[in-house]
């Protein structure tokens, strides 16, 4: 075991593509006032996204699943970081200055022995919170948290998932800054594609064009690329992108969720090749009206479940159940809150949502528009270009 103790002033500080540390001090600071209110005495954190938004620690290395990471922050200590060996050099870079360490892989003790150790340095009866709620995860084994519960039965383990997002779901003037600029880089790319396709290309081909136009255009990667294609619409918008070659009558849709320091945009935008039915260009219209329509009522205090409500009243029969119609949007390409019926979530000033809805005009025949939104002051700013009125035809 390696136990390392450093102060600020002798770490360079880099990282997060040079973040101030002030903006990771904020964060720790809100949580902390927030575990106290709760009576929660440490929140441990596991997730990628999680321990980026605390640390600042960035890395694709959580694609691995090997070795699990673990992040304490409590009420009045200083953020603490046990994580294995592979890994002290760069959370050196962090603001985290106290780091223990351990060998891995090591299946029989993935840090287990160290995080039963300083969870023991809290009183007896303690709430100790973990990542157990909604749209959160534990990234280590269950097998490990469950003998955590069974050997230290004199502690209680509480669900952490409803303070952490309501932290992260008000987004800083940084977080702000980022995501306006991936999604305008987005926006641009999307607005000039028509002229980079042809009919006849496979969704493949297309698909390809557009991550090296986001990539030119300054996007750090594309975590995420749905397409389809199809006549007279798509079956659905979660896939890869196919060998499928665009005819006559058809529609595509791109939905993509490319990334700059970390924060996503996530829209989609459609393309029409040929000669186009009727029904269709219908359809696309009647999608651009209801999010047009239901643009008049965003502003904070509106719920997730009145604008739900708008959409559907907008497209009446022809909504589609696909569970909700918009999410929120930040370090990960889904976040809550959800546009849905039953989620009562007010809109707040800097919160960042989508708005996404669908129509199905024959059976397994679907068209989905998006848009992402900054909550303001008063009302909201689009960080999407306006999906075009008229569908993008493409001969």
């Amino acid at each position: 075991m390696l136990i390392v103790n450093l102060c600020y002033c002798y770490v360079t500080y880099q990282f997060m593509n040079d973040f101030p540390k002030e903006e990771f001090i904020s964060r720790i600071e809100k949580i902390q006032i927030h575990i106290e209110k709760k009576n929660i005495d440490a929140v441990i954190i596991t997730s990628p996204s999680n321990f980026r938004y605390f640390t600042g620690l960035d890395s694709n290395f959580w694609e691995s699943p090997t070795r699990p990471w673990y992040l304490i922050i409590s009420k009045k200590n200083p953020i603490k970081a046990i994580i294995p060996s592979i890994g002290i050099t760069a959370m050196q870079n962090t603001l985290v200055n106290d780091i223990e360490t351990w060998e891995s892989p090591n299946p029989k003790d993935e840090g287990i022995s160290l995080l039963k150790k300083n969870i023991k340095s809290f009183p007896k009866n303690s709430n100790i919170g973990f990542e157990l709620g909604n749209e959160t995860f534990l990234r280590m084994s269950i097998n490990d948290y469950q003998d955590i519960q069974k050997n230290l039965s004199e502690y209680n383990f509480v669900n952490a998932s409803k303070i952490l997002w309501s932290i992260r779901k008000i987004k800083s003037e940084i977080e702000i800054s980022n995501i306006k600029e991936i999604c305008s880089i987005t926006s641009k790319v999307f607005d000039n594609f028509p002229e980079k396709i042809n009919l006849g290309m496979s969704e493949k081909q297309i698909t390809s064009i557009f991550k090296k136009e986001l990539i030119e255009g300054g996007a750090d990667y594309i975590q995420y690329m749905a397409c389809a294609s199809g006549l007279n619409g798509y079956n659905q918008i979660i896939c890869n992108p196919t060998e499928r070659v665009t005819k006559d009558g058809d529609i595509l849709i791109i939905d993509t969720g490319a990334t700059l320091n970390g924060y996503f945009s996530d829209f989609d935008r459609n393309f029409g090749f040929g000669r186009i039915n009727k029904k269709v260009l219908d359809a696309y219209n009647k999608l651009w009206e209801a999010t047009e329509r239901t643009l008049e009522i965003i502003k904070p205090g509106t719920s997730c479940s009145e604008i739900y409500s708008k959409l559907s009243y907008s497209l009446t029969t022809n909504n589609i159940s696909v569970g909700r119609m918009g999410h929120g949007l930040g370090l990960q390409l889904t976040e809550p809150p959800s546009i849905m019926k039953n989620d009562k979530t007010l809109l707040e000033e800097n919160m960042i949502i989508t708005l996404e809805p669908s129509i199905e005009m024959d059976e397994n025949k679907i068209l989905v528009q998006e848009e992402n939104l900054l909550i303001t002051k008063d009302s909201y700013k689009l960080l999407s270009t306006r999906t075009p009125e008229n569908l993008p035809i493409i001969n």
